[in-house]
């Protein structure tokens, strides 16, 4: 019997497990016994959902009318790959008095244990161990923590509440925009995802905001205010009033020159006088630790990484790092007093911090320590195991670089200047200066980047040195216009899509979604935009220039396809970041599986109901066009049929059939007189008209109900072929197959074997060895 059965989902979180665990160890391949414990390991989801032919063989083709598949019930299949893992699992089960799941501290980890559990018809006692860290410490303290799996069983319905919506969306619409596809004469296949969908619209929105993009002029006004008494002189920018409200674009930029050119005739050599003086000191933080969606980015912007998660989960694995997966960027208050631990001992692990970790001070505590604001993981930090040697690639050691980095500078000083606003009046209109004075470096002295280190132009001007001015002093206006143009948006690079899939927020127009979403974590979650990124570049929907994303001619038009219908919702970040919302409803009990299920269900219905206009691709883009139908009057796309020995091809819309020529499509070649298409009852039953069809060896005949069947030609009569016996050859040694024939008069059988070639009798429809006739002498 097994005292307690721990499941991870990880082989390496197992092994950390079982280190700490008492008792004397004895390790197996897939499991490793604890005294009267077993710690065993999934290797990721070891079950997956049926496939629509799972359910039933009609799915297996792909056809509208079938559509849209929703399942009665739902059902799981084992991966065959790791159905070896499972069965161990099933065998330990048997045997456990009490399981405790140890998957990993997220829903998807939630799911893949308690979907395990429950194929095995596990209904014993069950608790939940949730690790963070695999360092001994965090691991006897998440041992000291656990709790009633019971607990968890709304994030495991958000699990699957998950896996299904993804299952009906994905399954469903990407046949269905297939074969709107096929319809139009395209060949491959088209895929759609509530998360990798509305992804690929952002980036083809911004493509054509760049595309339609009309540069327009816009002004500054400036005034430099000259101060005789002690030489002194400073600038600031012109301060529309609401007056001039309809002179300005959305972006509260001056569009008329002649307001402009009135202006500046009107400030020249005025006397200006300074209204106020704000000076305020200011301290900018070392920014906060990672979570893995800042990680993602910075790993982009600084390395050009695209995968990310995958280097720091076998940093996590191998104990460097903590748990990767987390959208947190906070660090408990009671971490603080590993910090000096931590700090001696990347000053070992990464090098390139020797010089900066000189000037922390492991007392300091930033606003990064902060009990409030961590929930079930903390932000992503080094721990004190040291990578020795070579035991990093060198892609595993920018990410380990960039994670201690971003820890120690949680030590150093804080970052501080001296802000300085002035304001002042020149006949009538407002101007405001502004500039810093560096006080201290701090921790920007060593280099580290910030995440909002991009500047935009007028950030750069605030760093000046404003002079000394008191209130009521004046000086003469030397006003200046500026002409610029506007830009285009600028295009997505990798990072900057991360950055907007989080901040999904920021590419809705309505007010009330706009709050909602800003709520949400973006689309998709952290540990899996960054695949769905891959996929969209996998698939052929966007390219990487240099740095930069851009869409592609088949990813713009599975936009435009989408658009054109009620499939448009699909496309919007409102509605798979209103579905990651009822996915949380769902973990906390407001909400049934069931009812956001039947809400998904009805909306696939309700987009695969009617057809959709396919635009033209171009050429250039990579997908092939099939060939047109060539029967007068019919605009149908053949498909190209090779079942069988003769190749051929038929029209999706008259259902023509057409003779292959090298490729290409012939019309069929009428012979022996034949002047008419020849017709017979389908053999099949169908209660349709079979044609008969030449071919390059002859006659055969074919029905529209069974594109992809022959029959065979039998005294100009469809007939369907007869599936001749087959045996083991009886020779010995052979291990060939015989195959039944008939004599040509049709009075007996006889066998022959494909591999020896040798012929036998046939006794009671089996094959036998000749019998040899008996001599003449006897």
């Amino acid at each position: 019997m097994i005292g307690l059965l721990y499941i991870t989902e990880k082989a390496s979180v197992g092994r950390a497990l079982a280190n700490v665990l008492p008792g004397s160890k004895t390790k197996e391949k897939n499991h490793i016994r604890c005294g009267s414990d077993v710690v065993a390991w999934a290797s990721g989801h070891l079950l997956e959902l049926y496939e629509p032919g799972d359910y039933n063989d009609a799915y297996r083709s792909w056809s509208l009318s079938s559509l849209p598949i929703v399942p009665d019930h739902w059902k799981l299949k084992e991966i065959e790959r790791t159905r070896g893992l499972l069965s161990e699992l099933k065998k330990h089960l048997k045997e456990a008095e009490k399981v405790v799941n140890a998957g990993d501290s997220d829903r998807e980890g939630q799911l893949l244990i308690d979907e395990i559990l429950e194929y095995c018809g596990w209904n014993g006692p069950t608790e939940r161990l949730r690790i963070n860290d695999v360092n001994p410490d965090a691991i006897r303290k998440a041992l000291e923590n656990m709790k009633n799996n019971e607990n968890y069983k709304g994030e495991y319905l958000a699990g699957q509440a998950r896996s299904r919506a993804d299952w009906l969306v994905g399954m469903n619409l990407s046949r269905y925009c297939t074969l709107q596809y096929e319809n139009a004469g395209y060949d491959g296949k088209f895929s759609v995802g509530r998360v990798q969908t509305p992804t690929l619209g952002l980036v083809v929105r911004r493509d054509r905001e760049i595309a339609n993009f009309v540069p327009k002029p816009y002004y500054d006004l400036f005034v430099t205010l000259n101060i005789t008494a002690g030489n002194r002189q400073f600038t600031g920018r012109w301060v529309p009033g609401e007056e001039h409200g309809a002179a300005l674009n959305e972006d509260g930029k001056l569009i008329d020159r002649n307001i402009c050119e009135a202006l500046k005739e009107k400030l020249t050599d005025a006397t200006g006088t300074v209204l106020s003086v704000d000076k305020k000191m200011r301290k900018s933080s070392p920014p906060l630790p990672y979570n893995l969606a800042q990680l993602q980015i910075d790993a982009s912007r600084k390395y050009d990484i695209t995968e990310t998660l995958p280097l720091a989960q076998k940093l996590y694995e191998q104990g460097y790092v903590t748990y990767p997966r987390s959208g947190c960027r906070y660090i408990p208050e009671g971490h603080h007093g590993n910090a000096s631990k931590i700090l001696e001992a990347i000053t070992t692990g990464c090098p390139i911090l020797r010089e900066l970790l000189k000037n922390v001070d492991s007392n300091r505590k930033s606003s990064a320590w902060d009990d409030a604001k961590v929930s079930e993981h903390h932000a992503i930090l080094p721990t004190v195991r040291v990578p020795v040697g070579d035991a990093l690639s060198d892609s595993e050691r920018k990410i380990y670089d960039l994670i201690c980095t971003r820890y120690a500078i949680q030590f150093l000083p804080d970052h501080e200047y001296r802000e300085t606003t002035i304001e002042f009046e020149v006949e009538g209109e407002r101007f405001k200066a502004s500039g810093r004075e560096l006080v201290a470096h701090g921790w920007k002295n060593w280099g580290a980047s910030d995440d909002d280190a991009q500047e935009n132009s007028e950030e750069k001007e605030k760093i000046s040195i404003l002079p000394a001015v008191v209130v009521g002093e004046s000086g003469t206006a030397a006003p200046r216009v500026d002409e610029k143009m506007t830009t285009p948006p600028k295009r997505f690079t990798y990072d900057a899509l991360i950055t907007a899939m989080n901040s999904i927020y920021l590419y809705v127009d309505d007010p009330e979604a706009r709050k909602q979403l800003k709520e949400l974590d973006g689309i998709g979650t952290s540990a899996t935009q960054e695949n769905i990124v891959g996929v969209l570049f996998e698939r052929g929907y966007i390219e990487k220039r240099k740095k930069q994303v851009f869409s592609t001619a088949i990813g713009q038009s599975l936009i435009d396809l989408l658009n054109a219908g009620k499939a448009a919702m699909l496309v919007k970040p409102e509605l798979t970041a209103f579905w990651e919302k009822k996915m949380t409803q769902i973990e906390s009990g407001t909400l049934t599986l069931n009812s956001f299920i039947g809400e998904v269900s009805g909306m696939v219905k309700e987009i695969v109901e009617g057809p959709l206009d396919v635009s033209e691709i171009p050429e250039i883009s990579g997908v092939s066009r099939k060939k047109k139908c060539l029967k007068a009057g019919c605009d149908g796309y053949l498909r190209h049929i090779t079942k069988g020995k003769t190749p051929f091809f038929v029209c999706h819309v008259c259902n023509s059939t057409f003779n292959d020529r090298g490729g290409e499509p012939v019309e069929r070649r009428p012979s022996n007189g034949e002047t008419e298409k020849v017709e017979a009852d389908c053999p099949l039953s169908c209660g349709k008209k079979a044609r008969r069809i030449q071919g390059i060896y002859g006659f055969f005949w074919k029905c529209d109900c069974s594109p992809e069947t022959i029959f065979k030609d039998v005294s100009g009569k469809p007939v369907v072929k007869e599936e001749r016996p087959k045996e083991k050859c009886p020779v010995k040694g052979c291990k060939g197959t015989a195959q039944q024939f008939k004599t040509k008069d049709g009075t007996r059988f006889f066998w022959k074997c494909a591999t020896c070639q040798n012929m036998f009798d046939d006794m009671d429809g089996k094959p036998v060895i000749k019998k040899k006739m008996p001599s003449s002498s006897s």
